[in-house]
């Protein structure tokens, strides 16, 4: 059931302010309000107020956002930018 190939994606939010998050493969989207992160258990959403990165390692796989954290969503599913090829390729096929 456990893959051991894979990384392990761990999630650490403390006072729901700092938001410190490993196993991140791609950064989506990192507005103020809204964080999308695709991770090795799928996308992750993040929903806040004033959201920053604070530190950010894509090498490494892990991310620290601070700023008031109101929810975090995870749905199945391929990311944004590869729906986008996919989408292009039926269209210029």
């Amino acid at each position: 059931m456990e893959d051991k190939s894979a990384k392990q994606h761990k999630v650490i939010l403390t006072d729901r302010e700092l938001l410190d998050v490993s196993g991140i493969i791609n950064v989506e989207r990192f507005t103020d309000d809204n964080v999308v992160l695709e991770t090795e258990q799928g996308m992750l959403d993040i929903k806040g107020e004033k959201m920053h990165m604070k530190q950010l390692n894509l090498d490494g796989g892990m991310i620290i956002v601070e700023g008031l954290i109101k929810s975090m969503t995870y749905s199945e599913g391929i990311s944004t930018k590869d729906k986008g090829r996919g989408f292009l390729r039926n269209i210029f096929k």
